[in-house]
C-alpha cells in the first residue's frame, strides 16, 4: 500500500524499541513511516484511538521511541479538516495493546509451528525473537511463555476436574 495525498500522519510514542519492529512485521513495512490498515486488530485499535481537534493539540515532549504512522483515508473519515493526535492515555493503552498482541502472535506462531509445520518450539521462538526483537531473546521468551502456559495447564486441569471431564 502506498501513501497518498489524502492520508493522515500521526506520531506515536512507544515504550519499548521492539514495538516498532513488531508494528513493521504486522503491517509489512520494512522502513519509513508505517502505513496502518484495518486488516489486523492493532490497525483497528490504532484507528479507534485517534482524536480530532480543530487546533493543533499541545502534547508534552515525546518520550521513549517515536514512530510515524500513516492512516489511510477511509469513507468514515468525516473530520478531514481537523488535526489528529493520540493523547498520552491513548498512547499508554496502545503500548499495552501492542505488547499483548505480540505475545498472542507468539502463541499463535508456536501453535502453528508445532502443529501444522512440525517445527520445534525453539526454532519458532527464535524466528519470532529475531523478527520482532532484532536479536536473540530466546531464553527470555521461552521462560515467559513457559510460565504463562503452565498457568493455563493448571487452570484447565482444575476446571475440567470441577466439571467432571476426564483428563490425562
Amino acid at each position: 500500500m502506498q501513501a497518498t495525498k489524502t492520508d493522515r500522519i500521526i506520531q506515536l510514542n512507544l515504550k519499548k524499541p521492539y514495538f516498532e519492529n513488531y508494528l513493521r512485521f504486522v503491517f509489512e513495512v520494512p522502513e519509513g513511516p508505517i502505513i496502518i490498515n484495518r486488516d489486523h486488530e492493532i490497525g483497528k485499535y490504532l484507528f479507534s484511538r485517534v482524536r480530532y481537534s480543530n487546533n493543533k493539540a499541545k502534547l508534552p515532549p515525546a518520550t521513549g521511541y517515536q514512530v510515524e504512522l500513516i492512516l489511510p483515508a477511509n469513507g468514515n473519515d468525516c473530520s478531514r479538516s481537523n488535526f489528529i493526535y493520540y493523547s498520552l492515555d491513548d498512547m499508554s493503552r496502545i503500548n499495552d495493546f501492542i505488547e499483548s498482541s505480540a505475545y498472542l502472535d507468539l502463541r499463535m506462531m508456536i501453535n502453528v509451528g508445532n502443529n501444522d509445520l512440525k517445527m520445534d518450539r525453539k526454532t519458532v521462538i527464535s524466528i519470532f525473537s529475531d523478527t520482532v526483537y532484532g536479536e536473540d531473546k530466546y531464553e527470555m521468551l521461552k521462560k515467559d511463555e513457559y510460565r504463562k502456559r503452565k498457568k493455563v495447564v493448571e487452570w484447565l486441569k482444575k476446571s475440567a476436574k470441577q466439571m467432571g471431564y476426564n483428563i490425562l
